[in-house]
């Protein structure tokens, strides 16, 4: 009578057979380990040009506000400035603008004027306005390098009035619109004149 042969088969392991299970899980370590600081150091250099980027917008906006050179009449009382381009979620080609919110102590006529001689000394041109002659006219100005400087002059009357909701159909804003004290609003944008 013959032998059966077993079904189960015979696995012989060898020196060579381990060192090559070993080299695989070696490699594939290895391979995984590169990826891991390549990603890091991808992240890394994008998140310090991005950085980058921020911080020499915030300085070159920084900059056109130092360069109007206003003096201690204007009274700063909300400062928000910023180096990251915030997009507007609804328009993508629009850009909200960095503002600095001053008191000054004299008419918005006088504030307007004094404030176009320090905004064209500063390297800015006129560039168009809105709602002149209303109780908060807005003036535009351009630089040679496509940056925007929007100011609104408001008495502080017609500012309070609107904030705190205090209108009177018997003594309209508009008859306060050229009194002392003034508040205004200087907004700068590196991109566009949309806001």
């Amino acid at each position: 009578m013959a032998k059966k042969k077993s079904s189960s088969k015979h696995i012989s392991t060898n020196n060579t057979h381990i060192m090559l299970k070993k080299g695989i899980v070696i490699y594939a370590l290895l391979v995984f380990i590169m990826f891991v600081l390549v990603s890091v150091t991808w992240f890394t250099v994008h998140q310090f040009i991005a950085s980058r980027a921020i911080n020499d917008r915030h300085a070159q906006i920084v900059n056109i506000y130092d360069s109007l050179k206003l003096d201690g009449s204007y009274r700063v009382a909300k400062f928000d400035v910023f180096g990251d381009k915030r997009v507007y979620s609804w328009d993508h080609s629009r850009t909200y603008a960095s503002s600095v919110e001053y008191g000054h102590n004299d008419t918005p006529q006088n504030t307007a004027a004094d404030l176009k001689a320090k905004i064209e000394a500063a390297g800015f041109t006129p560039a168009g306005t809105a709602y002149e002659g209303s109780t908060n006219p807005q003036y535009y100005y351009l630089n040679s390098k496509g940056n925007y400087i929007r100011v609104t002059v408001t008495s502080a009357f017609v500012q309070n009035s609107i904030t705190y909701g205090t209108f009177s159909n018997d003594d309209p804003m508009i008859n306060h619109k050229d009194e002392a004290p003034t508040y205004v609003t200087i907004k700068v944008n590196l991109d566009d004149n949309n806001e």
